[in-house]
């Protein structure tokens, strides 16, 4: 079944651990299922651990669990993690929209979540441009690309070290639609790693992207080399919608893990990160 690990790419790399830290639930409006269907899935495809890692967005609320609905969510993710204990580990995290002039709101509302388990990072809104909205990407063929992808990386830079967050979600999202610069990237990709490893966060390896027109994992391959020259640690993320997305083509995201020299990925615990071997 398409979403599930080749069993004979596992066997054939001795994979011990995968794990997928970014899932949603109908809470956000534009996903379906509850927590209790991402588990299932994440069980039937052999995962350890999975989180769950719905939409707060004070930026973008139309796409974001309601703030008064924020309990329910809490306590959705809370009950799954005690139905499924002895068959998986089930995390409670969220998928935070960082915007500089509500970071102080953000901050509040994570803080009066008890049991956070992480945060991912993500950043869809440049000024008022949603980036990765098909109604506006004609507007990347209007626009110096490469300055584009400086802007994003600085914001993710500077988010990074506000300490909000455990991990950067879809890192290269500009590449959503296809449009990437002609310039050499690497000096862009380097000053990135070497901030990003100064801040201490973690980077998901998205496979969202190859249901995206780019068809690309999250992040490039030479980005994501240039992180591990870095350092900086990993995890694993499908961006799941809907229960049948979880761990989607993860062989394709080992693939790339193994070529890039990584061999553990991180998960956390109340904010902790640890590093358990994937090879």
């Amino acid at each position: 079944m398409e979403g599930r690990l080749n069993r004979s790419l596992a066997s054939s790399l001795e994979i011990v651990n995968l794990v997928d830290y970014h899932t949603h639930t109908y809470l956000c409006g534009h996903a379906v299922g509850k927590p209790v269907d991402y588990v299932e899935a994440a069980i039937s495809a052999n995962l350890v651990e999975i989180g769950v890692s719905d939409h707060l967005s004070l930026s973008i609320p139309e796409d974001s669990v309601p703030l008064d609905e924020l309990h329910l969510y809490v306590d959705m993710v809370e009950e799954a993690k005690r139905l499924y204990e002895d068959r998986i580990r089930v995390r409670l995290g969220l998928e935070v929209e960082y915007s500089c002039d509500k970071i102080e709101s953000i901050a509040n509302i994570l803080e009066s979540i008890d049991d956070l388990d992480y945060t991912l990072l993500s950043i869809h809104k440049i000024g008022e441009w949603v980036i990765n909205s098909s109604k506006s990407k004609d507007r990347y063929m209007k626009i110096d690309l490469y300055k584009l992808y400086e802007e994003y990386f600085d914001l993710v830079c500077e988010a990074a070290s506000s300490k909000m967050f455990q991990i950067i979600a879809h890192i290269d999202l500009p590449k959503i639609f296809g449009f990437k610069p002609c310039e050499d990237m690497k000096p862009l990709y380097e000053d990135t790693a070497r901030r990003l490893a100064k801040a201490g966060v973690c980077v998901e390896v998205n496979t969202s992207g190859l249901r995206k027109p780019v068809a690309e994992i999250y992040p490039a391959r030479e980005f994501l080399e240039v992180l591990r020259r870095y350092n900086v640690p990993i995890t694993l993320g499908s961006d799941a919608h809907k229960p049948e997305d979880v761990a989607y083509h993860f062989e394709d995201a080992i693939k790339e893990i193994s070529k890039a020299g990584y061999r553990c990925i991180s998960v956390f615990d109340k904010e902790r990160r640890m590093e358990i071997p994937i090879f």
